[in-house]
């Protein structure tokens, strides 16, 4: 606002000034010079400004129009970075969900035959920089359950306070774990098996 207050008083001084060397000029071809040049100064009083303001918010606006590029375009690698990463998730989460019903159906009548155990579910964990495999699974949670028969008849509970709990099914679930590791030909060790209730 104060360049454009300066701008009009400068205008108005220059003004008053032609005026007075007018009426001071006698009439003759002088004057019609006088008359001339003070009308040339005028003219670049009036667009000197102008073209100051413009060519300064030119190359300013030159200046933010490639950073908000270059931003822009900083955005767009990042934005697709992101979605890259996003697809190679949900691409390895997928894979990862097929592999555990695969290995699921692999084993689920030897299991219910020699173990009468129904596998619930299945979590698989491998590295997510790779396409997982059998050979790169580093975990491998096997949620078991009694089968549908098994429920079925239920046995009498005793309760000895004196003796250590230890689990009937600690043996089997060693067992089982063997039996899984060779069928889906993994370590033993990345195998741990859930039973229904809670820990093993």
């Amino acid at each position: 606002m104060g360049v454009l207050s300066e701008w009009i008083v400068n205008i108005i001084i220059f003004l008053l000034l032609a005026m007075i060397i007018d009426m001071i000029l006698p009439n003759s071809n002088i004057k019609k010079y006088a008359k001339l040049v003070t009308g040339l100064l005028l003219m670049a009083i009036i667009i000197t400004p102008i073209f100051k303001i413009m060519s300064t918010d030119f190359e300013e606006v030159l200046a933010s129009f490639t950073i908000n590029l270059e931003s822009d375009e900083q955005f767009q690698e990042n934005l697709l970075e992101t979605k890259k990463k996003e697809i190679q998730a949900s691409t390895h989460a997928y894979i990862l969900e097929q592999m555990a019903v695969q290995m699921k159906v692999e084993v689920e009548k030897e299991l219910m035959e020699k173990y009468r155990m129904a596998i619930a579910s299945i979590q698989l964990t491998a590295e997510a920089d790779i396409e997982p495999t059998n050979d790169q699974l580093q975990r491998v949670i096997v949620h078991i359950e009694p089968s549908e028969e098994d429920v079925a008849a239920i046995k009498p509970v005793n309760i000895n306070i004196r003796e250590n709990v230890k689990s009937d099914h600690t043996s089997d679930y060693e067992t089982i774990r063997a039996m899984l590791s060779a069928r889906w030909e993994i370590t033993e060790t990345i195998i741990e098996i859930v039973p229904s209730g809670g820990a093993e």
